[in-house]
């Protein structure tokens, strides 16, 4: 099953093509880490699928009415500030509103998706702070929680553990890697290719809005590649922890 189809997706800035004809599917249980340095198009990627940016080419997913869409995919972009002084479980409450009627108040099942979005989150001491007063990282993860709340089959982070701590990087990534392993799909910009390679069941790379590979971690990161997409060398070893992957050296 599929929950996200791209057929020969392009976003044309002026004369510039940002995304070059990308065809791919997502299916159910996947955690796909798009990949690539900047300006390879992996947000534009993201945004033209949701259809937030005019295309060509199809996305199943932009082709739905936009509350539809909402009730599928929850969508976290690269912007992290929390613009109202309201309470931590108020901002992650947010979430829910794609399921809730115009006008209504949360119910027991929106309740129940919030407490369990500010557990995986580790936010339980955090439900009742202001989150305009918390730090960069601590709005980070309350924005992914409300995302979280949303509770859809499709998730899609841009950039999602940028400025968290190591800690908190590797438990938001372990997070996403237990939704695919609960069958929901999950989509992640990323430019920490070694949590790439220990989480993702999949990546796909992406170099000046072309798709260059595409596949399990191990055979996308290799030695060519890295060096062709991203102008480093890399150490990437197999061990009984799992994959690790470390940038090594510049070669251009």
């Amino acid at each position: 099953m599929s929950l996200l189809s791209l057929t020969d997706l392009t976003v044309r800035r002026g004369t510039r093509t940002a995304l070059d004809g990308v065809s791919l599917t997502v299916g159910v249980g996947e955690c796909v880490g798009l990949i690539g340095p900047n300006g390879a198009g992996k947000t534009t990627l993201m945004r033209a699928a949701l259809g937030l940016l005019p295309a060509t080419g199809t996305s199943t997913l932009a082709a739905l009415p936009l509350a539809e869409r909402a009730r599928i995919a929850a969508w976290m972009p690269q912007t992290r500030e929390i613009a109202w002084p309201v309470s931590v479980e108020t901002a992650i409450a947010l979430g829910r509103l794609p399921h809730l009627p115009r006008g209504a108040r949360p119910g027991a099942l929106d309740r129940a998706a919030i407490d369990a979005a500010i557990v995986r989150m580790e936010l339980e001491d955090y439900r009742t702070r202001t989150a305009t007063r918390l730090s960069g990282g601590e709005q980070a993860r309350v924005l992914i929680a409300r995302a979280l709340a949303q509770d859809t089959p499709l998730f899609m982070a841009d950039e999602p553990i940028a400025g968290l701590d190591p800690a908190h990087q590797i438990a938001t990534m372990k997070v996403f890697a237990d939704l695919a392993r609960e069958g929901r799909s999950v989509i992640v910009s990323l430019h920490d290719l070694g949590l790439a390679a220990r989480h993702c069941t999949r990546l796909v790379m992406l170099q000046a809005g072309r798709l260059v590979a595409d596949g399990p971690p191990a055979e996308v990161l290799t030695r060519e590649n890295v060096e062709r997409v991203f102008g480093v060398t890399a150490y990437y070893e197999t061990t009984p922890q799992g994959p690790v992957f470390q940038p090594m050296e510049v070669v251009r």
